[in-house]
């Protein structure tokens, strides 16, 4: 069984600049410190190569968000699972960002985001033909318009 935290999340950044390698950071409701991430693997490739930025709608005040977060690891290392933006070339959602990795510590870990403006670009996202990082500088803006900026620079 997965573990399923969207409703606890109040943000987070993930980072896959490096190729093969996702790092950050989020932070939920219930816990007391940031999570920290060390995971192997790479974004979707509508993201891919990017970092992000997100937000959920986790609050302090909710009763069962320590119960429910309890047992949780503050490290997450283990490998990527589908990471997306839900945004062309679809991959696996379309529409709505969606995070899953696997956890050394956790098993499956599962966040679904309700907000299409999010998750927010920093860097530029490879194109879909892309393999290797291209960075291009600090943005901050809803990853749609980074994508609309680009175009589809290929067939899928």
């Amino acid at each position: 069984m997965a573990w399923r935290p969207t409703q606890y999340l109040k943000e987070g950044e993930l980072d896959n600049t490096i190729p093969g390698k996702v790092t950050g950071w989020m932070q939920f409701a219930g816990m007391k410190e940031k999570v920290t991430f060390e995971l192997e693997g790479d974004f979707h490739r509508d993201i891919r190569g990017a970092k992000i930025r997100f937000t959920g709608d986790g609050s302090d005040n909710d009763p069962e968000a320590a119960r429910y977060m309890d047992g949780f690891s503050p490290n997450q290392k283990g490998k990527v699972g589908d990471i997306t933006a839900g945004m062309p070339p679809h991959d696996y959602t379309e529409g709505m960002p969606y995070i899953e990795w696997f956890s050394d510590d956790n098993g499956r870990v599962v966040l679904e985001l309700d907000h299409p403006d999010h998750p927010q670009g920093r860097g530029r996202p490879l194109s879909g033909c892309a393999s290797t990082s291209q960075g291009a500088g600090p943005v901050d803006e809803p990853l749609p318009a980074i994508l609309a900026r680009m175009g589809d620079r290929c067939q899928t």
